[in-house]
């Protein structure tokens, strides 16, 4: 009987080690997954940022674009005046 029980308790004590030795395994891991996790988001924010400096890079360059459309289109009826005017008669325009 007592070497029965002997044996169940030391069943139970290696059931128990095992149990301590996947606990400390599934832990480690979940620290590793917090660390991409952190990692991840971390890049996310650096794309984000640099998303935001591209979104207004872009803002800026079409707001030159307008308004090298407007001078063009200003050019443009400065020199139609201009071609229709007598002192103009007979030069040419690049």
């Amino acid at each position: 009987m007592e070497v029965e029980f002997r044996k169940q308790d030391k069943n139970c004590t290696q059931v128990l080690k095992n149990h301590f030795e996947q606990n400390e395994f599934n832990g480690d891991r979940l620290d590793r997954y917090r660390e991409d996790i952190n990692t991840a988001n971390k890049a996310i924010k650096r794309l984000e940022r640099h998303m935001d400096r591209l979104e207004a890079k872009v803002k800026t360059q079409e707001e030159t674009i307008e308004a090298l459309e407007g001078v063009i289109k200003n050019q443009q009826v400065v020199m139609a005046r201009f071609r229709s005017c007598k002192c103009a008669k007979g030069r040419t325009f690049g």
